[in-house]
Order: structure tokens, then sequence, then C-alpha cells
């Protein structure tokens, strides 16, 4: 029995395979620490089955140099699209943390699984409601397709290092703005109490004021905290929106 393979299939598969695993491995919620590695590694091979033959004209197997490039070019796609993801996804997590800045819960920091670092309270439900979100509107579906997208607008190569730059300074931007609408009714609201605990300072000095203001943070945090939640269905979608219009922009300039 003679089992032969076609080397420009191979090749696709691997520049494939490459491809989706070193976006898997960066983008959330397919880089979470929760799914085991045999799972994201079976998506990557699934995934790169099916998009192996579309890989046609690609460089013989038997050219290291051109079979090496390719490869780093992969990686290097896979990586960028996997960043872009990361940080939008990560403005949700930084507006948690800037709600627990103001409300002077930043030291109340504990090990987050996801992103395997220390986040604090609010940052750590801000980020599972919004990895909850994601999967209820089918978010990592339109993820993936953006993925597969971008095989067809680039599979061997023809992407510029400028626009590549572009696409990841206007992430950056976006990851701030993001952040600080997300987290804008919570730190409009522990502002102004700051402002009431500054004249209730001034009209009654006498007043611990510090040890009233960790009370009345905490008693407001809690009451208005769920109704800022509101909002996070709203902000993931249009994350989601920005991210793959941003790799869309990116993929056809």
């Amino acid at each position: 029995m003679t089992l032969s393979i076609d080397p420009t299939l191979l090749v696709g598969f691997l520049y494939a395979l490459v491809r989706t695993g070193a976006w898997i491995a960066i983008a959330p919620p397919f880089s979470s620490s929760a799914i085991p590695v045999r799972v994201k590694i079976a998506i990557s091979v699934c995934l790169a089955l099916v998009l192996a033959p579309g890989f046609e004209g690609g460089p013989d197997a038997l050219d290291t140099t051109a079979f090496v490039a390719g490869l780093v070019y992969q990686v290097g796609v896979g990586l960028a699209l996997g960043f872009a993801v990361l940080l939008l996804f990560s403005a949700v997590q930084a507006a948690g943390q800037l709600i627990d800045l103001s409300a002077a819960f930043s030291s109340a920091q504990l090990y987050d699984p996801f992103s395997n670092a220390a986040s604090t309270p609010m940052g750590r439900l801000y980020q599972i409601l919004a990895i909850t979100i994601l999967f209820v509107i089918d978010g990592h579906l339109m993820l993936v397709q953006g993925l597969l997208a971008s095989f067809e607008a680039a599979p061997l190569g023809g992407l510029r290092l400028d626009s590549l730059a572009a696409f990841l300074i206007r992430d950056v931007g976006t990851f701030f703005v993001a952040a600080l609408q997300i987290a804008f009714p919570m730190l409009a609201a522990l502002f102004l109490a700051e402002v009431v605990l500054g004249l209730l300072s001034r009209a009654a000095p006498q007043i611990n004021i510090l040890v009233i203001g960790f009370n009345v943070k905490i008693l407001l945090l809690l009451l208005l905290g769920g109704f800022a939640l509101t909002i996070l269905p709203g902000a993931v979608e249009r994350l989601v929106e920005q991210i793959l219009g941003s790799q869309a922009g990116w993929l056809g300039g």
C-alpha cells in the first residue's frame, strides 16, 4: 500500500495550521488557560484541514528558504490578528480596573486564570461577563469568520508593514477610548462622590472623612454597579464589530 501526499496540499496545511495556531494562542477567549491545549490544537488542525486547499501556487516544500519565510509570515499574520482581538477585549477588563482604582479596590488583586495575571475584582467581573456575552451573541463565531477571511485576502503575502502599523495603532487608540466609555458612568458617580466628600470635609473638619469615604465608595459601587453592567452587551457587540472592521481594513489595504 502506497500513501502519497500532494506537497502543495501539505505546505498549505502547515501554513494554515501555523496561522490558526498563532491566532488561537493569543486571541481571547480561545487563548484562555481554562481551555485544554489538546482542544486548541484540535481546533487549529480542523481549521487548517479546511483551509489547506486555498494555498494554491505556494512555494515548493523542497525550497527551504521560501518555506521558512512563508511560515514566519503566517505566524506574524496570526499574531497580529490575535493581538487585535486581545487588545480590544482587554479594554473591558481595563474599564473594570479603572473603576476599582477610583473605588479604592485596586489593592484587592487576585490571580486571574484567564489572563494569567493579577486582576482587580471589578476587572475580573467585567472580563467574565464580556466573555459570557461574547458566546451569547455568537461573537466567537464572528471572530473565527474574521480569521478565515484573512486567508482569502492574504494567503501567502501582500500585506505591507505600514498598513500593519496603522492597523495596530488604530486598535491601541480604540482600546483607550473603549475603556473610558465603558467605565465612564461609574467613574462619573465616584467623582461626584469625591466632590461631595471634599465639600463635607470643608464644612465639618472634625469628621474623619477618610474612613467615611471608603464606606461611601463601596456602597456607591454596590448600588450603581448593577446599572453600569447593563451597558456591557452593547459594548461587547461594538468591540467585535470594530475588531472585524479593523481587520478587514488592514487586509483590504
